[in-house]
């Protein structure tokens, strides 16, 4: 058949064409957002640089003619100060002052400035009318002839006060009555008069209740005919808005851009737009902007209450500051240009615009390439998908035609070539798969005759405890007909107990892990003897051994993961293990162990027992033969004495000091106790030609039972002497070292060899004959060192230099770190 296109969704992700389109796209755009990106900052950058050199130049330029324009009226104010009339009036003035009677001129001087604050017209005319006050007027009003004491209109329309001090302050001539008659306190005079000296005073911008503006004022000493002192002082009050607006308010560019005046506090003294007095609304901004040299700042805000990015230049009126020799109380005047960042960055802002429309219309232009081109590469793709799928179903009969002339077209060519080589490969692919098939059918019925013939139960469920098989064996067990899928647990005829115990050991198989060998697997090895009456070894529980009871088995099972086919779930295995005769067996052994340790504790006690026995016989018949009261008293006491111990080893081996408590320990001379066990073993062994040598050192008590502690001693002893046959060397040494005290009993008899060593310790081991040895005396010692927390061990030279039995002890102060549980005897 001919392959036609058909077109394909695919809802799980982007076609092929959408990918290729959006690649393209992204090698467009990325270049161009980062082209754009960079020449929009890089534009930015550069006009912030340009328009803040042009600022800070037109900051100086504005500054300078500032300066100029307070120059020129600090020397038109000092020419009018230093009239040749004004001076003589003042200095008369001042001589009257200095020949008058103080207390008149006291009570004159309280009397005039009484009748100015009532505005007495006498006093009013005094002071506005008198010779100084009128030629005042006529520099005022321009009426003066000298051109250069005139006022210009502006500045005489920004004066708000014109008038004279003498050289007490106070008023002396004015050309209203606005001004106060007394201004010895005043900052200015004081500044002016500077004791005497005299120098230019500026006042900072304020506001002025009289006026009713924010004014500052010139303050300038007048001085007498030699320029020798202060005289008296003119005070030019000014209103700040009115004297430099003319000076500021023309210079305007763009729609928003202006030069403003402001002072070192930030206080606007001239702006076109902020009214004077208010400080700038940032704060932070004016320590930027207030510097003594000029220069440009990028701010946050404008100062004008606009919050962005703000480009201002700045500069000082350093020919004011330097003329008045830093009269201005506040620092200098500052000349502050700024330009709204909206209308700063119009112009690269335009320019991005007409950049994006341009860039999307090339976006456009690429989009549709994009998809054209795309279009001529998918569309070949796609037919080769189809093919691919039809082939892929076996229903692909003609051979695909593509005419590119590229990779594409070879492509379809290979597919074609694959596709003739599967009809080939597909030709006997049925016969082999229905070979292969009757070869599983055959091995699943092989395998299951064969676990059919296990007589083991088997049985495989799935990951919902579902039976899918089960052997001859298990249905045998189970005595179920329809047992295929249904549930394992409910098929199985056992308790609750039990069936709760399948259940968790099957979800510890689910989740993967090991399951530790079941406490009933039977170990038929020989085990140590224990103690038949200690009822705390009891049976095991059967919900805790892995053990199923089905009828009259009982079984061990074991759970296994079985290997499953992908996606079909977890199966597992279980296997049932008929441990009957087996429980039967070990209950046997469990019995004949039983009678073997009373065996054990039957010739423990009557080793035990034997000792002192011999003592008490011995004992006996020397009290026979004994004449003398004292010493057969003496006998007595032993032999009372060995009684005792009697009573103690049968109280030690039924149990009883296994109750008894640790408080009933005593600190015990290790020494003595070896001294009164070597008396015992002398006294009940023959022991004629035993030569004992003793190399005793003073060693610190240990805590143990006396009565026990002897007894280990007298086992170990009697072992010695019985291998020398009462005959030969017995060295006894005592020694302390690091809170251990070490016990050496040494023998030169024949020694045991090396081989043996290891087992002299074992209940019933003896190297002795038929008869002469129970094996119990070195375990009972053993038992009873541990007991007080030491230690024991042999130790044989070459054979024919006998054995050294090593006892090591902690002493007394180390006993309550090393002490172990009581153990019985």
């Amino acid at each position: 058949m001919t392959i036609t296109w058909r077109p394909f969704s695919n809802p799980l992700g982007w076609g092929l064409k959408r990918k290729l389109i959006v690649s393209m796209l992204l090698v467009g755009v990325v270049p161009l957002l980062l082209g754009l990106s960079m020449a929009f900052l890089q534009g930015s950058k550069e006009i912030q640089v340009v328009s803040g050199e042009s600022f800070e130049a037109l900051a100086t330029e504005a500054a300078r003619k500032l300066d100029l324009l307070v120059a020129e009226e600090v020397a038109r104010t000092s020419r009018i100060a230093t009239h040749p009339d004004i001076i003589r009036q003042l200095e008369h003035h001042r001589d009257l002052l200095h020949t008058a009677d103080k207390t008149l001129s006291a009570a004159a001087l309280t009397q005039q400035r009484t009748q100015w604050a009532a505005r007495d017209p006498v006093a009013i005319k005094a002071i506005t009318e008198n010779r100084t006050a009128l030629m005042l007027r006529g520099f005022y009003a321009g009426s003066q002839h000298e051109s250069d004491l005139l006022l210009p209109q502006v500045v005489r329309a920004a004066t708000k006060k014109l008038f004279i001090t003498d050289v007490q302050g106070n008023l002396f001539a004015a050309l209203t009555t606005i001004p106060s008659f007394s201004h010895s306190d005043s900052p200015w005079w004081t500044g002016a008069y500077n004791r005497g000296a005299g120098q230019l005073y500026i006042e900072d911008l304020h506001f002025d209740q009289q006026a009713n503006t924010y004014v500052f004022s010139i303050s300038i000493p007048i001085m007498d005919s030699l320029r020798y002192e202060v005289v008296g002082v003119l005070h030019r009050v000014i209103d700040a808005k009115e004297f430099f607006s003319p000076s500021t308010h023309p210079i305007r560019f763009g729609r928003t851009g202006h030069v403003m005046l402001i002072d070192s506090r930030g206080i606007v003294m001239s702006c076109p737009i902020l009214p004077t007095g208010v400080q700038l609304s940032d704060p932070s901004l004016i320590p930027q902007v207030t510097g003594r040299q000029p220069g440009w700042v990028t701010a946050h805000s404008d100062g004008h209450g606009g919050q962005g990015t703000a480009i201002i230049g700045f500069a000082t009126l350093p020919e004011t500051s330097r003329a008045t020799n830093g009269a201005l109380e506040n620092g200098a005047w500052h000349t502050f240009v700024w330009q709204s960042s909206d209308e700063l960055f119009s112009p690269i802002r335009h320019l991005m615009t007409w950049m994006l429309i341009l860039a999307s219309v090339a976006l456009f232009l690429l989009a549709t390439l994009g998809y054209f081109a795309a279009s001529r590469i998918v569309t070949p793709v796609r037919r080769l998908q189809e093919a691919a799928r039809l082939i892929g179903r076996g229903e692909l009969q003609e051979p695909i035609q593509i005419h590119t002339g590229d990779e594409l077209e070879d492509l379809a060519v290979e597919f074609n070539r694959m596709h003739t080589q599967l009809e080939a490969s597909f030709a006997g692919l049925n016969t082999e798969v229905e070979e292969k098939t009757q070869e599983v059918q055959y091995l699943q019925k092989a395998t299951d005759q064969v676990l059919d013939a296990v007589p083991t139960p088997i049985v495989m469920v799935d990951q919902q405890g579902l039976v899918q098989y089960m052997n001859k064996a298990s249905r045998e067990a189970v005595q179920a007909e329809n047992w295929s899928s249904r549930p394992l647990f409910d098929l199985l005829p056992i308790d609750e107990e039990h069936r709760q115990a399948l259940r968790r050991d099957l979800r510890l198989v689910e989740d993967g892990i090991a399951l530790t060998p079941p406490v009933h697997d039977r170990d038929l090895s020989p085990k140590p003897a224990r103690d038949p009456l200690n009822q705390a070894l009891g049976p095991v529980p059967a919900a805790s051994r892995r053990e199923l009871r089905i009828g009259p088995h009982l079984y061990q099972y074991e759970w296994f993961p079985l290997e499953s086919r992908s996606g079909a779930g977890k199966r597992f295995g279980l296997v049932l293990r008929d441990t009957t005769d087996e429980s039967r067996l070990q209950d046997q052994l469990i019995q004949a162990e039983k009678s073997g340790s009373l065996d054990v504790l039957t010739a423990g006690i009557g080793h035990e027992l034997n000792n002192p026995l011999f003592g008490i016989l011995g004992l006996g018949e020397a009290i026979q033969e004994e004449c003398d009261l004292v010493r057969a008293k003496g006998y007595a006491q032993d032999i009372v004495g060995h009684g005792r111990k009697m009573a103690a080893i049968i109280r030690d081996f039924t149990g009883v000091a296994t109750r008894e408590s640790k408080s009933q320990r005593i600190p015990v001379d290790v020494t003595a106790q070896l001294e009164q066990a070597l008396a015992i073993v002398q006294t009940s062994h023959e022991c004629l030609g035993l030569n004992v040598q003793k190399h005793y050192v003073p060693v610190s008590p240990v805590t143990a039972l006396p009565d026990q502690l002897r007894l280990a001693f007298i086992n170990v002893l009697t072992n010695a002497i019985q291998a020398m046959n009462g005959q030969g060397n017995l060295w006894l040494t005592t020694e302390e070292q690091d809170d251990l005290i070490t016990v050496k009993i040494r023998d030169n008899g024949p020694g045991i060899p090396k081989q043996h060593l290891g087992k002299v310790f074992d209940p019933f081991y003896t190297t002795k004959g038929q008869g002469e040895g129970s094996g119990l005396g070195l375990t009972v010692a053993q038992r009873l060192i541990k007991k007080f927390g030491g230690e024991i061990r042999m130790e044989s030279p070459p054979e024919g230099q006998g054995t050294t039995c090593v006892i090591t002890l902690p002493a007394e102060k180390a006993a309550v770190r090393k002490e172990e549980p009581c153990i019985s005897s």
